[in-house]
Formats: C-alpha cells, structure tokens, sequence
C-alpha cells in the first residue's frame, strides 16, 4: 500500500461560506477550483484570470500529468496546449484525465486562427470542449465562469453527518471521495469533538485533515461524546446546517447501531431533513444484524484513497477497524452485490430516493400552443352494467 499523501495546505480552501449557528463551527469552506495545466507556456498569460477567478493552479508536464492529477482526486478544468495533441499518446491522456474527474472541462489553450484542422479534429477526438486564446483574459475569463456556473448547476450537494470525528469516513469515504472525483459538492457535519475516544484537539485536526483530502467542507459541532440527544436541540443543529448547505444527497448513520450516539444522529437528522430528496445510512462498526443494505455504491477508483485517508486518524490507529485489511476485506465483502460490475463496494440503506424536481422552467401556453380540449369519457352515454 503506497504511502498515504500529505493533506492539501488550508489555503487550497474558499472561505468560510456558510451562515452557521454559534453552536457548529465551519472549519473548513468549499475547495477552490482546481486547473490542471499541461505545458506551461501560456502559464504567465492565464494566471492573473485563473487568480481572480479563485481558481488553484496546478501545472505539470504531459510525462508526469497522469501522477500529478492522481494525487488531486478532482480538477475542475485541464488547460492542454496544442503541442500535447500531436500525436496519439496525446489523445489517450488526455481521455485518461477525463477518466479520472469525469465533469471536468477540457480547455484547448491557442487561438483557433492559428490551429490547423488536424489539431482540431483530434481535440474533438480527446474530449476537449472548449478552445480559448490564453492571451485573451475575457475570453478565457468568459469560458471558465460560464464552465463554472454549469458545473455548479449540474453537481450534487452532498451532506454526511456523523456522530464523531471518522465515522463519516469509515461509513462513506469512498462514495464522498467518488462524489469529488464527479465534480459534487462534499461537506462534512460532525456532531462532537469526540473527546470520550481521545485527545480532542488532535481528533479535529484529524478531521481537519481528512476533510482536506476529500475535497469537503468541515462543520463541528460540540453535543456531549455518548450523550448525544435526538430531541430538538440536535435537531434545530442540523437543520440550520441543511438551511444553509441545500444538500440533494444526505449520508446519515443507521438506525441498526448498537452505539447510542449514532442512533440519536440517525433519528434527529431524518426529522431535519424532511425536504431531502435523497438520504442514505451508511454502516459503522457498531452497526447490528440488522442493518440491511439495498445501495451500493462502486469505489473502484478511490478505495486505496479511502485507506489513505482513514491512516489519517492516527489517535485511533488501535482500532482493529481502521486497519487497512479490514477496510479492503469489508469494501471486497459489499461489492459482491455489484459483481462482476466491481470489486470494491460500500453499502446503505435506503432512507428515502426521490428524483429531484426539474430545474427547466415550463413554456407559457399561447394561443399557438393551446391546453388540450376536456373530452367527456362517456360522452353522454350510459355505462352498461
């Protein structure tokens, strides 16, 4: 098993964007968006845009491109330059990056009057969606705000809560990270500071950490460790949380939970979300015979990210659970409902899954477009008996 990776440096995230309750503290706020750029000779000319526009800039060459966007997890643009298309090998990393973060936009950097046909035909080959001058600082400012607000539009507003600093990760990690990689939106609300299990300062930063390296917002709040209660208090907590983030997709422990914690989160976070088209439960190692999954979710990609990410909990190493065998042997286990699809799985049961309502508003009826005639369905004729 590699190394794990260091995490991501605090000023890789946004500021704090949320309008949060005295009683939950935001540590971390969204990520910044990620730019990987193959080449860099229009790197002096993009960056005051990519800058401005709040983006992270990272370049490398087409030799290290695949390691380099590996260790990113998501990117949200990859900026190529003509001279990476010229052959196939080009083409192939270029679709091998796309592979990786699946929504992520990719940018021809050049001016389409100085792109010969071939160029281009092989750009469309790749994937690539948009060509851009760099020199052009409204253009290129243009292309990544308009890529931006779609991406935002499209993405998924994730929200997995838990009882205390590593359930989260243990339970979902790997579909959170799966989340980032498809370019979602992750945050992360843990109910105590977990001060029962160890040192409380260092289990946040522990979570801290793990927040960086999922790519997720971190909220705390600070309920009493095994005396967390399910009644209104925890619930108004959470509920300002689900306020303010607006999440479509909602991870939650499950009710089956021998540990009382989890099943007072579990119960107040179902009453405060009530508006939540979808809410899953996650397993614990506490979790009883009873937990009975139904979804399962493919970490192919990203479960030697997850045992990375739980080696970050480094207060808890005792635990026989974070081992990174169990982990493996525990996501092996799961994908046995998704075979031969995949080989690492994690499971949830099914609170509730509803499509979320259709964002395209309804053309207005006109006169050219008149509403369809009432027909009587007897017509006026008696129904035989």
């Amino acid at each position: 098993m590699p190394a794990p990776r260091s995490p991501r440096a605090l000023n890789d995230s946004t500021a704090l964007d949320l309008a949060l309750p005295d009683t939950i503290q935001q540590r971390l706020g969204a990520p910044k968006p990620v730019v990987l750029v193959l080449g860099s000779t229009y790197e002096e000319a993009t960056a005051p845009t990519l800058d401005r526009l709040g983006c992270r800039r990272v370049t490398t060459t087409t030799a290290n491109a695949m390691d380099v966007a590996a260790s990113l997890g998501n990117f949200s643009f990859v900026f190529v330059e003509p001279e990476a298309m010229a052959d196939e090998e080009g083409i192939y990393l270029v679709r091998d990056l796309h592979a990786l973060s699946p929504n992520a936009t990719i940018v021809l950097t050049g001016a389409s009057s100085t792109l010969d046909s071939k160029v281009l035909v092989d750009a469309m080959r790749a994937g690539v969606s948009d060509v851009v001058d760099p020199t052009d600082a409204i253009a290129l400012s243009k292309a990544v705000d308009n890529s931006l607000v779609a991406a935002s539009a499209r993405a998924e507003r994730v929200l997995a809560i838990g009882a205390h600093p590593d359930d989260v990760e243990i339970g979902c990690a790997g579909t959170l990270l799966d989340h980032r990689r498809r370019g979602d939106s992750v945050s992360v609300l843990t109910m105590s500071h977990g001060q029962v299990g160890g040192d409380v300062g260092q289990r946040i930063q522990e979570s801290t950490a793990t927040a960086q390296t999922i790519g997720a917002r971190l909220m705390l709040a600070d309920l009493p460790d095994t005396r967390i209660d399910s009644g209104v208090d925890t619930i108004q907590m959470i509920e300002s949380v689900v306020q303010a983030f607006d999440p479509t997709i909602i991870y939650v422990h499950s009710k089956n939970d021998n540990h009382q914690d989890h099943r007072a989160v579990h119960t107040a976070a179902i009453s405060a979300s009530r508006r939540v088209p979808q809410i899953f439960a996650y397993q614990s190692p506490s979790a009883t015979n009873d937990f009975a999954p139904t979804k399962f979710v493919a970490i192919d990609e990203v479960v030697v990210r997850k045992v990375e990410v739980l080696s970050l909990f480094d207060s808890q190493r005792e635990r026989s659970y974070l081992e990174p065998e169990m982990v493996i042997a525990g996501a092996r286990y799961w994908a046995r409902n998704l075979a031969p699809r995949a080989r690492y799985a994690e499971p949830f049961e099914v609170i509730r899954s509803m499509s979320a309502p259709p964002t395209r508003t309804a053309r207005p009826v006109t006169a050219a477009a008149p509403l369809a005639p009432v027909v009587a369905i007897n017509d006026g004729q008696k129904v035989p008996t």
